[in-house]
């Protein structure tokens, strides 16, 4: 009896256990999807338990407690790889379901490209792609790709069935424009058999430079290539910018030539010492001399080597060495020793000076040399008419001696002479200054015959006494002998030297200061400034709003008046101040005669538009700017414009998610509006124009299938986007 009661209690005990008919089912779906988790039992109190990946121990949810648990995966609420439980009690006894493994595919994240130009774009294959929202395969990289904007999609099979669709993130597609090809100054080189030479190509800098060979083999890089080739060929480079290889040059083409021979000696066998030497070789203008045999630097590369003056005073010859080399094409040849041997000086016994009283002329004197080669000729001048006289006034006797080579010497004598009348006429001279020639009229009265002027380095003669002569010292003398001399110093008639300085290079602008000023030396006297020829001003700096016109300053010098360079000074004009004015509800306009240019809360803006928004800031200002050619002129800056409250441009979409119905609030008012919804391909499923909108509508997305799609509301030129989920 007592058994019967144990097994009685035994199977009421059992029967209170909840009996699982359905379990939950494991699932495969894209990260933002809903997850629904079904577990039909025989009833009982329910508790959904899970367990992340990082968790030691299923933990209940809050909330979960019926026999059905949806919820939106992702996140780190529900990651991807949990397992969920139904926990199902029934008084004491406690029943579980099967774990079930959660796996959630996730959106690709992809990483912004730069390729270069006229290559494809590197598309995986695993994914469907948008470029600028048009689905592409493959893509080749043009210029007008630059900053497009690329996303890639997934499309994952999910589990229990069907399939999801996952937008990566959108990066912008960069592309490197490939750089010219490089050009060649040269496109002939004639290298040297057996010689390094450098090839040449611009263009590339900074970027790299690439050669080839005309097998198209790569044989360097930079922009000089050194190559050693003994036959004719063709390089080609091209540039190498970001790793991106432009195409190749044209090339250049190299042409060996042989080597010349060393030329000859073609010089004198020597040179007179205290003589400029002139040393001569076969090649002509194709010649190169050097001071020594190894050195690295020439001498010239004249046809002839010009050498100063060389004196030898001792006993023997001096000698010195020289080399010359042929050159051609840049090939030089071996190089040719060229001595030079320097005759020793001449060494002529002096002559001691004269003195005349009586006699007018010198008699012969005599020549004693040595270190000459036998015969010598011996010759005379002095300041007389003929060489040994006769003598009017103290002069001096040049005697020179020239040997039978050729070398030369020469030494001098004074020649002291008395007067044997005494002087019966007085001279007197008369200046006249013509400054359009600069010269002087000199007109000497007292002589009764032909009157000369001796200057410097020339003697003038007149029989009427007038001379025009330029500046210098002059000696007048009267040809009777039995007159005095006049001695004038006329100073020398010429354009002063100024130096001007001016602010300007060309056209200023009507509102722009400017000065001259004009440099000239403490002994000229300044005049003053014309202005279209009439005087302006007396002082030497002239500067402040200065009228247009031609400028040229006056100076006075010896009695002559003098122009400096005329300086032309254009003028351009301003435009006028423009205005600011607020233009609808989020712009501010400027009233502009010319090119606005803007200073936004202090700072200067590249915008050159009228319309500026009034979310950019606080403090607006104008001024115009007209452009005559490279000068720009300004405007003064405009009134003010302040910005009480800027306005922003913001809305929010609610619920989200939501299974259909939902609203947008817009945080300012907006009278024309474009509202459109994009699914994540971006292909556009429906607009709506918004006129005289409250800030709040409501809108249906019922009909559309369940997913994630793109609300965007573009308003006042801007655009902005919200995404929004629907559930089934």
């Amino acid at each position: 009896m007592k058994t019967l009661v144990l097994l009685f209690f035994s199977f009421a005990s059992l029967a209170q256990c909840a009996t699982i008919f359905t379990q939950p089912l494991a699932q495969i779906t894209c990260e933002g999807d809903s997850i629904r988790l079904f577990c039909l039992s025989s009833g009982g109190s329910y508790q959904w338990e899970k367990r992340r990946p990082s968790d030691p121990k299923f933990t209940s949810i809050t909330g979960a407690r019926s026999s059905r648990f949806a919820f939106l995966s992702g996140g780190a609420t529900h990651p991807s790889g949990s397992y969920y439980r139904l926990k199902i009690s029934v008084g004491k006894c406690v029943n579980y379901s099967d774990s079930v493994l959660i796996i959630l595919r996730k959106a690709p994240i992809i990483s912004a490209l730069t390729v270069c130009e006229n290559t494809n774009v590197p598309l995986s294959s695993a994914c469907s792609w948008t470029i600028n929202g048009l689905p592409v395969d493959s893509v080749i990289a043009t210029p007008s790709l630059q900053g497009a904007k690329l996303k890639a999609f997934s499309r994952f099979s999910t589990l229990p069935f069907g399939s999801c669709v996952l937008a990566s993130n959108e990066v912008t597609l960069s592309v490197t424009s490939l750089p010219a090809a490089p050009v060649h100054a040269v496109k002939l080189v004639k290298a040297c058999l057996g010689l390094p030479f450098s090839l040449n190509a611009t263009g590339c800098s900074p970027s790299l430079t690439f050669w080839f060979d005309i097998s198209g083999r790569k044989v360097g890089e930079g922009s000089r290539l050194l190559v050693t080739r003994s036959d004719s060929s063709i390089f080609r480079a091209s540039c190498v910018k970001s790793g991106c290889e432009g195409p190749l040059s044209l090339g250049v083409k190299i042409a060996p030539i042989p080597i010349p021979e060393a030329p000859e000696n073609m010089s004198p066998s020597y040179f007179c010492s205290g003589v400029p030497i002139s040393l001569q070789a076969s090649g002509g203008v194709n010649n190169v001399w050097y001071e020594t045999a190894t050195a690295k630097s020439n001498l010239s590369t004249a046809s002839a080597l010009a050498m100063k003056a060389i004196t030898a005073n001792g006993a023997n010859d001096s000698l010195l060495t020289r080399f010359v080399s042929v050159k051609i094409n840049d090939c030089e040849s071996s190089r040719t020793l060229v001595p030079i041997r320097i005759k020793t000086q001449l060494q002529l016994e002096p002559l001691e000076a004269f003195s005349l009283t009586g006699d007018r002329t010198i008699p012969i004197p005599e020549t004693n040399v040595t270190q000459a080669s036998l015969p010598i000729r011996v010759s005379y001048s002095s300041s007389a008419n003929s060489p040994l006289g006769p003598f009017t006034s103290p002069g001096l006797l040049i005697r020179t001696v020239i040997d039978s080579l050729g070398c030369s010497t020469k030494d001098t004598a004074l020649v002291h002479y008395t007067r044997n009348g005494p002087i019966i006429h007085h001279l007197i001279a008369l200046k006249t200054t013509n400054c359009s020639t600069h010269t002087y009229l000199i007109k000497i009265q007292g002589c009764p015959l032909k009157t000369s002027a001796i200057g410097s380095t020339k003697r003038y003669e007149s029989p009427s006494a007038e001379f025009i002569l330029t500046g210098g010292l002059y000696r007048f003398i009267c040809n009777d002998g039995e007159t005095d001399t006049i001695s004038l110093n006329l100073p020398l008639l010429k354009q002063p030297s100024s130096s001007l300085r001016k602010s300007f290079t060309g056209p200023i602008c009507a509102a722009d200061s400017a000065f001259l000023t004009l440099s000239i030396d403490s002994s000229v006297r300044f005049i003053g400034w014309e202005l279209n020829g009439h005087l302006f001003s007396t002082d030497k700096t002239v500067k402040g709003i200065l009228p247009a016109g031609e400028y040229g300053g006056v100076m006075e010098d010896n009695g002559c008046f003098y122009r400096a360079e005329k300086i032309l000074l254009e003028r351009k004009s301003n435009p006028p101040t423009p205005t600011l004015e607020k233009t609808g509800a989020y712009f501010v306009r400027v009233q502009s005669e010319g090119i606005p240019e803007w200073l936004i809360d202090q700072t200067r803006s590249t915008d050159s538009s009228y319309f500026q928004k009034l979310s950019k800031g606080r403090e607006f200002y104008a001024r115009a700017k007209w452009r005559h050619k490279s000068l720009s002129c300004y405007s003064p800056y405009s009134n003010v414009y302040y910005v009480d409250t800027p306005p922003t441009y913001e809305f929010t979409v609610y619920p989200n998610p939501t299974k259909g119905l939902f609203s947008i609030e817009i945080a300012y008012e907006t009278d024309d509006a474009l509202l459109q919804l994009v699914d994540l391909k971006g292909q556009l499923l429906y607009s709506k124009q918004i006129k005289n909108s409250s800030r709040k509508m409501d809108f249906d997305i019922s009909p559309f299938s369940a997913g994630t799609y793109v609300i965007r509301l573009i308003s006042d030129g801007i655009s902005q986007e919200k995404t929004i989920r629907k559930f089934p």
